[in-house]
């Protein structure tokens, strides 16, 4: 079908599913490049909140990705110990 000379999905689907198939992909960036032509291609805009539901899935799976001494170091960076911020 195509609108406003633009070529539109013939099957639409809902935010949820091109949440998900956006998740798929391997990177963040191209999850959002992926989320934004599906909600467009169904005549939607797209908004912040998506873009920090997918940002949240990235950060879980890179969090996953870290071993615990790399974790601890990265803490220390932070300064934090133990769950609690360093007196500087």
């Amino acid at each position: 079908m195509i609108k406003n000379k633009i070529e539109q999905n013939v099957v639409s689907t809902s935010r949820e599913q091109n949440l998900a198939a956006a998740k798929l992909e391997q990177t963040f960036p191209k999850a959002c490049l992926l989320f934004r032509r599906l909600e467009h291609a169904n005549d939607r805009g797209t908004g912040e909140h998506q873009y920090n539901i997918l940002k949240e899935h990235f950060n879980q799976i890179e969090g996953r990705a870290l071993n615990p001494y790399l974790e601890s170091i990265k803490k220390l960076e932070n300064g934090i110990v133990n769950n609690l911020p360093l007196d500087k």
